[in-house]
């Protein structure tokens, strides 16, 4: 993100800043603006998923079983969609047809196949048909659900990679070493791009050092993998990095025009909240929505005309007469 970074607690100082409350206390930051940040976060990237998927594209490796037909869907697709399965053989990747649950029967079998022709989706797994008879990967493209906003609890200002601690300007309220509490696992974020780098449980927090367990209590937290050792990052924690709760994210992922329409859509929630009139509220979040829908103009399409018809196969071509 170019320009200054911008952080949930800056979001919620631009929404009070547009809704000039005259009083403070009639609009709670936890009980109020975080959750109208997020539900404006969660119809920003139903918006995106329908006219430019793009910034939340994503895909994943899954090792297929041999004789295993069915497989979860990852955990952070949005609205459990697949975009795309593709097998891999060699260095070559097959793309899979996806058809309906009507009529997936016609393609059923017992046999296996060395590669699968067809998936569909059944619940919140997606079934491979014929089912494989090795061994091998194949990639699931689908589309990232943005983690929710939450505030962050620090500023990184110096880490130890080594000794697996890091110092933060201040070190929020929210943060605890009680080992059953959820709050002692955290996520150390991207201050620039809303990217988590790794998730840790604390162990102890000393002033403004906090000092992750190399071994934690838990492997998975609400999705999270629980990293054992900063050295082992694929991105290092490096200063001016965030630190927050396991439970969501500090750095908005959607950049701009994204981010400010969530931060409209929350006013406008929150001016109806507070017995004002939201009729320009409104309209404001209209013009930014219409933003948002055109992120994708002045980038490359990725659109092509495809010969569905059989009069148009690649085998003939048509003469005017």
């Amino acid at each position: 993100m170019a320009g200054r970074t911008k952080t949930v607690s800056d979001m919620i100082a631009d929404v009070r800043s547009v809704l000039d409350e005259e009083n403070n206390a009639a609009i709670d930051t936890n009980t109020d603006i975080l959750p109208a940040l997020n539900r404006a976060q969660d119809y920003a990237a139903n918006v995106l998923s329908r006219q430019y998927e793009s910034p939340l594209l994503t895909y994943t490796d899954i090792d297929l079983v041999s004789g295993q037909r069915d497989y979860d869907i990852p955990k952070d697709a949005l609205e459990e969609r697949l975009e795309k399965i593709e097998a891999k053989q060699g260095n070559r990747f097959w793309p899979l047809t996806r058809v309906s649950y009507r009529d997936i029967g016609a393609f059923e079998t017992d046999s296996l196949s060395l590669i699968p022709s067809y998936y569909t989706i059944i619940s919140d797994k997606f079934r491979l048909v014929p089912g494989p008879n090795g061994n091998y990967q194949i990639r699931v493209w689908y589309l990232k659900d943005p983690l929710p906003l939450v505030l962050p609890q620090g500023r990184v200002t110096y880490t130890s990679a080594a000794d697996n601690f890091l110092l933060v300007d201040s070190v929020g309220d929210d943060l605890t070493t009680e080992t059953d509490n959820l709050n002692s696992y955290v996520n150390v974020v991207d201050g620039r791009t809303g990217v988590v780098k790794g998730s840790f449980q604390i162990k102890t927090i000393a002033d403004t050092k906090i000092t992750f367990k190399t071994i934690p209590s838990r492997t998975e937290v609400l999705g999270q993998t629980i990293s054992t050792d900063m050295t082992t990052l694929a991105d290092l924690i490096t200063p001016d990095d965030y630190i927050c709760t396991i439970s969501g994210n500090c750095i908005p992922f959607l950049k701009k025009p994204t981010s400010n329409f969530i931060i409209q859509y929350a006013v406008a929630e929150l001016t109806r909240k507070l017995g004002g009139a939201s009729d320009m509220e409104e309209r404001v979040k209209k013009d930014l929505e219409e933003q948002v829908e055109r992120s994708w103009v002045g980038r490359e399409t990725t659109l092509r005309v495809h010969m569905s018809n059989n009069k148009w196969s690649k085998f003939r071509r048509r003469f005017w007469r």
